[in-house]
């Protein structure tokens, strides 16, 4: 049985590592581990320095490069308002394992968005397509 604290803390750290996806990626996945792994397991402090990193990686010039920064500060204030405040100053390897099934699962999210439509495999069995 959960002790009663572990499924916000699991939910804050699945959202963390939803964010970090945000955050650490720019064209596709590309980690930059170094701050994937304080987010992870130092939320509050890790949270503040990817953000900073984030900034420092897409400056707000115009162009491409500012749109993307506006769409990630927008998808980060929408899953932010729903983390805890304060935010867990640190995370045990345990408590680690949500923040890193969000991070994968962004992804493989946002790829199935993006799968065309008009794809689609033949669902038949072999034998009843040759007939």
């Amino acid at each position: 049985m959960q002790h009663p604290s572990e499924r916000p803390m699991a939910k804050a750290m699945y959202i963390l590592g939803q964010i970090g996806a945000i955050i650490c990626h720019e064209r596709g996945p590309r980690p930059q581990t170094a701050v994937l792994t304080k987010m992870a397991s130092r939320p509050a402090e890790g949270f503040s320095i990817a953000v900073a990193r984030m900034n420092e990686m897409c400056p707000p010039r115009r162009g491409h490069r500012r749109a993307l920064l506006q769409w990630k500060h927008k998808e980060i204030r929408r899953l932010s308002r729903m983390l805890p405040d304060p935010l867990p100053t640190a995370a045990s390897a345990y408590s680690q394992m949500p923040f890193w099934a969000g991070y994968c699962q962004y992804w493989e999210d946002m790829l199935k968005e993006h799968v065309h439509p008009d794809m689609h495999f033949d669902a038949r069995q072999p034998e009843l397509a040759e007939a």
